[in-house]
């Protein structure tokens, strides 16, 4: 889940939310892993702000520098060859 509020969005999170998308294509994902834009996750201080779930788990200063080793960490170096998790 990604922040689609004003400071998210203008501090880069809509370049984030983009480059995920592409990711997630790219690897063979994006008919298993939805990204959700929400409403203020209330850091907006810390913005742009991405929540990854089920477990919850809250990255605040998203880079685009740091997409690809999120969906490493969650889904393997190697999503895109991979037909299972």
């Amino acid at each position: 889940m990604i922040c689609q509020k004003s400071d998210c969005w203008q501090s880069g999170g809509k370049e984030v939310y983009r480059r995920l998308e592409q990711e997630l294509r790219d690897r063979g994902l994006s008919d298993r892993v939805q990204i959700q834009k929400t409403g203020c996750q209330k850091q907006c201080k810390q913005a742009p702000n991405l929540v990854i779930m089920p477990n919850k788990n809250l990255y605040t200063r998203i880079k685009l520098s740091q997409i690809d080793g999120l969906l490493n960490r969650y889904f393997g170096s190697n999503s895109h060859h991979q037909n299972q998790f």
